[in-house]
């Protein structure tokens, strides 16, 4: 019986070795130590799941992607649980559900079309990844030169603006001014002009 323990016990923790390789490569498309070598399957099973959960730890703290499925996991732990077809979690009839799955029958076939493009898509070749990876700091400078030019922008339309508001201020309006304070003193003389003529008539008329 303690045979067929440890054999059961160095084969599951066999299976979840080769499942955080192949986590591994699907992440960072490398693996670490090679599976069920020779130093692993000698040592203690405690040592081994020990290393595992230790490998898992570190591949979590590489990758976001892992961290939100453990975080996903400890709030939704059901969501990775087969469920049996025999005890749906629901409440309708049989042909309750037939006439929904027939509903959306047709979401199927484009559903099918559409990951069968998506597979057929090509893959970049990696010189052209190589290079777009290297056009990133590129492009990081770039855009770093373009926020400098909007702000220097900014700035000269906001200059712009306090120099047509200084024009319009000193020229536009003050020279309104001169011109109503002068057509005033024209009409003042004016007036004056035609009092003195008036005066002048009624002495004239007078005599």
């Amino acid at each position: 019986m303690e045979n067929t323990f440890d054999k059961t016990a160095t084969e599951t923790i066999d299976l979840l070795e080769a499942r955080l390789r192949r986590i591994e490569y699907a992440v960072s498309g490398q693996t670490g130590e090679a599976v069920g070598s020779t130093q692993n399957s000698t040592a203690p099973v405690a040592k081994r799941l020990a290393d595992l959960e230790q490998s898992l730890h570190q591949l979590a703290s590489k990758s976001r992607v892992i961290q939100d499925l453990l975080t996903l996991h400890a709030r939704y732990p059901d969501l990775f649980q087969s469920i049996n077809t025999d005890n749906l979690p629901t409440t309708l009839d049989t042909s309750s559900i037939l006439s929904i799955v027939l509903a959306s029958s047709s979401s199927y076939s484009s559903t099918a079309s559409r990951l069968t493009s998506i597979k057929d898509v090509p893959v970049p070749p990696a010189d052209l990844s190589a290079q777009l990876i290297e056009l990133v700091p590129r492009i990081a400078q770039l855009e770093a030169v373009q926020v400098a030019q909007d702000a220097e922008i900014a700035e000269l339309r906001a200059r712009s603006a306090a120099v047509i508001q200084q024009w319009y201020t000193n020229d536009i309006l003050r020279v309104g001014d001169a011109w109503a304070d002068l057509e005033g003193r024209v009409a003042q003389g004016e007036q004056k002009i035609r009092r003195a003529t008036l005066a002048k008539k009624l002495d004239e008329s007078i005599v």
